[in-house]
């Protein structure tokens, strides 16, 4: 025998996949001699995911009165959004459009029934091979899925050959670029060593290591006690002297520096290598 609730929901109106709102031409059934001036006219919120929105007979009665159909409705109306198992291979299809290339084995996936929609699986929703997904819908809303997956690709890394001390510059001859299957670590090991050559290490490397992003830092536009340019700008005038940097600097950081001549310390912007800016009071 088949379940009364199965009977009811298979019986119901299904929305759209995309439909947010229940629209006046959804209820048709309920108004089959009627003709719609307005048949987009959105009348209620789309359910969730496999809820049943019932229309009664005087909510019905309401709506014919309100948009002049005159009719009289005579039995009720449920409004569905249905759901299904989900379908691996359509997680999966996504999966590879993602990584193409990749070996991709779906271990296990969330077994609840889904929406209809749109499935994405972002690579930030993955980590140490279970990833998060969501199934897109009714405009804005989003329905959670997941898979467990063995999913390799082919990466490079760039590798230290020597061991590599802390705030020294890199030099190119010190690296080497790996090629090899693993699982994908988005942004956490550069893949060139043009991305790597010249940066400063914030902790020493060993050797045969790889390097991470996030152990590297560009080197500064001016180092402490290197000597620069100092431009004073007070209105339209511009005064120019070399002085000395008292700390290093990254582009637009503001440093201390000293001018010799006077021996007078202030706080100047850095423009460039070797370059400094003074805004100074009129």
């Amino acid at each position: 025998m088949i379940p009364l609730a199965a009977f009811v929901l298979s019986a119901c109106v299904a929305v759209g996949p995309g439909d947010s709102r229940i629209l006046l031409h959804d209820l048709k059934p309920a108004f089959p001699t009627a003709a719609f001036s307005a048949p987009d006219t959105p009348v209620a919120f789309a359910p969730a995911p496999g809820v049943v929105r019932r229309f009664t007979l005087p909510e019905l009665r309401r709506l014919s009165r309100q948009f002049h159909l005159d009719v009289d409705p005579q039995q009720e109306i449920c409004v569905t959004r249905p759901v299904a198992a989900p379908d691996p291979s359509r997680f999966l299809a996504v999966m590879r459009d993602r990584y193409p290339g990749a070996s991709i084995q779906l271990l296990d996936f969330s077994r609840w029934p889904v929406p209809e929609g749109q499935i994405e699986f972002p690579p930030s929703g993955l980590h140490q091979g279970f990833w998060r997904g969501d199934i897109l819908y009714g405009g804005n809303m989003r329905f959670a899925i997941w898979a467990k997956v063995n999913l390799t690709v082919a990466t490079r890394r760039v590798v230290a050959l020597r061991d590599l001390p802390q705030r020294r510059p890199i030099d190119a001859s010190a690296l080497r670029l790996d090629s090899f299957q693993a699982a994908p670590t988005p942004d956490q090991y550069p893949d060139s060593i043009a991305a790597v050559a010249g940066k400063l290490l914030r902790r020493s490397v060993p050797a045969g290591t790889a390097i991470r992003a996030g152990w590297l830092e560009d080197p500064p536009l001016i180092s402490r006690g290197e000597t620069v340019k100092i431009e004073v700008h007070s209105g339209a005038a511009v005064l120019k002297l070399d002085g000395q940097a008292l700390a290093d600097g990254g582009s637009s950081d503001i440093i201390p520096v000293l001018n010799p001549a006077s021996g007078k310390r202030f706080r100047a912007r850095i423009e460039g290598p070797g370059r400094v800016r003074v805004e100074a009071l009129p």
